[in-house]
């Protein structure tokens, strides 16, 4: 039986029937027969993809053909599928491995898709359509007889005059009035005395990172110009801002000193 070397192998290329391929797995030990097994699972598995770490997964495109080559689907946000699947196409899915999926979506064709930081009103979009952000978006003057969706990946910043329908979030929605001003930041923003005095009343301060608040600004000036914050991340400022920053701002991390956060770096260099 030597000359059965290869066994499955054998019996998949057609080199020998399944008699003598049975034959020969009898004779030999289990062990040998299992390591085969695994082996060919192990070259199948090579030709497969693996997604990881992805904020948004986009399968509206892909054939039940297509689906069967993605082996697994790991810690993703948004998986998007079609909102008419094609025949095979759940069978197909329902194949692959997934976890940490935040929202599975259907969504049609002819979403519109945003990435970054974006500004939305009613010249950037169509009546009746469907938008997918992965970022911050801020969204002002749709009139609610556009019937306008939106699915965020992110930060979502609306006014009172932007009628949309928020199908699904993974993230933040802040609501404010129409007569508020935005400024934007980069991944991290500092705020210091000469930028507080030199915005306006009612200014929201938005950053997509951290916000760093310099030691010589004080809840006075904060107040009198009713400043509220957002940051993606953390806010940073010293101890006597907390209570003001925690009524006037939203943070997807944590508001701390900036003590803290130097005391929190130090303990993942810590031998325990």
């Amino acid at each position: 039986m030597s000359k059965l070397y290869g066994g499955l192998s054998a019996l998949k290329d057609g080199t020998f029937s399944f008699e003598e391929v049975l034959i020969y797995y009898t004779d030999t030990p289990l062990q040998a027969l299992f390591f085969e097994m695994r082996k060919n699972k192990m070259k199948e598995g090579k030709n497969m993809a693996r997604i990881i770490n992805q904020p948004t997964v986009d399968l509206r495109g892909f054939t039940p053909e297509a689906l069967k080559k993605i082996k697994s689907i790991t810690n993703v946000a948004s998986v998007l599928l079609p909102e008419n699947m094609p025949d095979g196409f759940s069978e197909a899915y329902m194949q692959i491995k997934k976890m940490n999926i935040a929202g599975e979506i259907r969504v049609p064709d002819n979403a519109q898709f945003f990435n970054g930081n974006i500004t939305l009103t009613r010249k950037d979009v169509t009546a009746d359509s469907v938008l997918l952000c992965n970022g911050t978006a801020f969204v002002s003057d749709i009139p609610e007889e556009m019937n306008v969706r939106m699915i965020i990946n992110g930060t979502l910043i609306k006014t009172e005059s932007a009628f949309v329908t928020v199908s699904s979030i993974n993230g933040t929605k802040v609501e404010i009035s129409d007569d508020v001003k935005t400024v934007k930041g980069k991944a991290e923003l500092n705020f210091d005395k000469s930028f507080a005095d030199n915005i306006g009343e009612k200014t929201i301060i938005v950053a997509c990172g951290k916000i760093h608040i310099s030691d010589e600004v004080t809840e006075e000036m904060l107040s009198a110009k009713q400043v509220k914050f957002i940051a993606v991340g953390k806010i940073f400022a010293r101890k006597e801002l907390h209570g003001y920053l925690n009524a006037n701002s939203e943070a997807v991390g944590k508001i701390l000193t900036e003590e803290k956060e130097k005391r929190e770096k130090k303990k993942l260099f810590r031998w325990k």
